[in-house]
């Protein structure tokens, strides 16, 4: 008995200091917006090695590391302020704010909504509001496009299994929808919108939602089974729907003809970029679930046109050879950066864990005026992951993302800038993969 008593007071002593330690560094109460932004306004969204499924954000001021030392984000919790508001890492975010299209909390990714996180007066990253979308029975990725401070889209099937949605991002209110179905069946009149149990067949803005002059570009996508993501392998070709913004409305159906997907069916990833000069730049993986996969391609919509331009591709397989693929994209200082496989990509195997800690990509920057010639970035190569896009454009300078899970490979974030000056920027515990890096300020 007495030491059944001994028992309970040393585990309750245990699980104070515990709650102790969290509180310290994470107050899930504190819901009091940051207004001065001249520290901790850089963070760093993190996914835990042993899953995707788990995100941490850490704010810091970048101007205090030491490249050269390695940090545990969560012991050293004086230059990193842990939170984790239960979101995936958004990529997209605009002044003191990033967007996140779902829930994400201890492996399961299943709380579709429009989740817009701030910093409190704490430093830590918290959801300042949210929009709410329903899921159904499938939860299919959805992707965001911020036009300006007061206008932005995302996918909304919950109203309308194809309907993209207008909304203001720093209100945070609803504006119009545009249901894009009558003009999906007017171009492909046999079009099967729902399977035998109800589920989409149709999916609008899952794969691609961007804009440039005006105009919206909208994926299409023609599911051959709803469950899987699964595209029919006699299909042949991308779809996107050209909205005209000022009018919110539908303009045409355009077609890339040798894809089939762009990106990968996550909200996390964002597969497309704008150089400065207004062009717009779709990566495809050739990802196609359990079906036969499509070689891995960029390609692009020019500036001034509204039409793919056919003249235009970086080939991945033929340039790195068969299997390959380009996992992200950015457009830096009117080059194009692809963070590229070594080796062919196991699509089947791609969230298995050796895979995902044994697959190399490397950093390659491209010039676009000649999309054959490239080079290979000095950065040490890094696992591949469906829901990152590595890069971010910060203080006039593009960060990559370097994600490693197994010690000692190099794990933390580089930069470059206009001037080609590369450098490393951070080093992390190998526990911790880097997903995003961001800098928010009013």
């Amino acid at each position: 008995m007495k030491f059944s008593v001994i028992c309970k007071i040393f585990v309750g002593l245990l699980g104070l200091i515990f709650l102790a330690c969290e509180v310290n560094n994470l107050d899930d109460e504190n819901k009091n917006p940051k207004t001065e932004y001249s520290s901790f306004n850089y963070v760093l969204a993190t996914e835990d090695a042993s899953t995707a499924d788990i995100t941490r954000f850490f704010s810091f001021n970048l101007e205090d590391l030491d490249a050269q030392k390695s940090y545990d984000l969560i012991q050293e919790n004086q230059t990193f302020v842990n939170s984790d508001p239960s979101t995936s890492s958004g990529h997209q975010f605009f002044r003191n704010y990033v967007f996140s299209m779902a829930k994400d909390k201890r492996g399961y990714s299943s709380t579709p909504g429009l989740f817009r996180l701030t910093l409190n007066t704490s430093d830590q990253v918290f959801i300042d509001s949210e929009i709410y979308i329903g899921k159904g029975t499938l939860f299919p990725s959805r992707k965001l496009a911020l036009v300006n401070d007061n206008l932005g889209f995302y996918y909304n099937e919950d109203n309308g299994g194809q309907t993209i949605q207008a909304f203001n991002p720093l209100t945070m209110q609803l504006g119009a929808a545009l249901d894009l179905r009558p003009y999906i069946k007017a171009f492909r009149p046999d079009v099967e919108f729902e399977d035998a149990y109800g589920n989409n067949l149709v999916r609008t803005g899952s794969l691609v939602l961007d804009f440039k002059e005006d105009k919206l570009y909208v994926s299409v996508v023609f599911l051959e089974e709803a469950n899987f993501n699964l595209i029919s392998e006699e299909e042949e070709n991308f779809y996107l729907a050209v909205i005209d913004i000022p009018s919110f409305s539908f303009e045409k159906i355009i077609q890339y003809h040798g894809a089939k997907t762009v990106g990968f069916f996550v909200s996390e990833n964002n597969p497309t970029t704008k150089d400065e000069a207004g062009n717009l730049y779709f990566c495809s993986w050739g990802w196609n679930q359990f079906n036969e996969h499509n070689p891995s391609k960029i390609f692009r919509i020019k500036a001034g046109e509204t039409e793919f331009d056919t003249n235009w591709e970086i080939d991945i397989e033929s340039l790195f050879g068969e299997g390959r693929i380009a996992q992200s994209i950015m457009s830096f200082n009117n080059k194009l950066y692809l963070h590229i496989s070594d080796n062919p990509y196991l699509f089947e195997s791609s969230e298995e864990v050796e895979t995902r800690n044994g697959l190399k990509l490397s950093y390659y920057e491209f010039d676009t005026a000649t999309p054959e010639s490239y080079t290979k970035l000095n950065v040490p190569t890094s696992n591949p992951s469906s829901r990152m896009n590595v890069f971010n454009i910060v203080d006039d300078r593009l960060f990559m993302a370097v994600p490693n899970a197994i010690t000692p490979n190099s794990n933390g974030v580089y930069s470059i800038d206009r001037q080609g000056g590369l450098q490393m920027e951070m080093t992390i515990s190998n526990k911790y993969r880097p997903t995003r890096f961001y800098k928010l300020e009013k």
